[in-house]
């Protein structure tokens, strides 16, 4: 009996297009290592609003879940990240590490079990749609293709400091929080100034 068609989901171009069709992984799975060159690194600093990524790196692990129609990514990235800190608009430097889990299944072929109960039950009780996890709700694929390379900048997105802050100090003889950043340091004047500085050379009168 013939397989039914993927579904027909456009499939936009990310930053770091790397494409992983669902019938080229075999029961066994498949490993996929991915490395960034410059015009990707730049591209995806620009979607992430950052001054600059490099060192981007990705390996992932692809298996086939249901019957070959789940696909489970899991994977690991690195990179060096720029950003601006939010107080002085100077750089700060990072590193980023993290893990990742991600399902994606072709919704024409075959819907997840714990996805199809789900639905029956909210539909014949009446009861208020809860969230269900990842993996019994997957993504869809997009003609039973998956972007690696959106996945990991969407992770990659989550994992960076949305506040990003060179590193602070106490020091007394400024009177209050000093910024260092390297081998400059001054104090950070947009911070609320120590309430005790003033008192730091009070004495009680004889």
């Amino acid at each position: 009996m013939p397989s039914k068609p993927h579904n027909k989901i456009p499939l936009l171009p990310s930053e770091w297009f790397n494409l992983l069709d669902i019938d080229h992984v075999s029961v066994a799975g498949k490993t996929i290592r991915m490395v960034t060159d410059q015009e990707q690194l730049t591209r995806i600093a620009e979607r992430l609003g950052v001054i600059s990524v490099s060192n981007l790196e990705a390996v992932i692990q692809a298996n086939l879940m249901n019957g070959g129609h789940i696909l489970h990514l899991e994977g690991h990235f690195g990179c060096d990240i720029i950003q601006e800190c939010v107080s002085t608009l100077k750089p700060v430097a990072s590193r980023v590490d993290d893990d990742f889990e991600a399902w994606y299944a072709d919704h024409d072929r075959a819907v997840p079990f714990n996805r199809a109960k789900h639905m029956v039950k909210t539909t014949e009780e009446g009861e208020e749609i809860q969230m269900l996890e990842e993996k019994d709700d997957p993504e869809p694929l997009a003609d039973g293709q998956v972007d690696l390379g959106e996945v990991v900048i969407q992770f990659l997105s989550l994992s960076i400091n949305p506040y990003p802050r060179n590193e602070a100090y106490y020091d007394e003889e400024e009177g209050g929080v000093v910024l260092s950043s390297g081998d400059e340091s001054k104090p950070l004047s947009t911070l609320r100034p120590n309430p005790f500085a003033a008192l730091k050379n009070w004495r009680p009168k004889d």
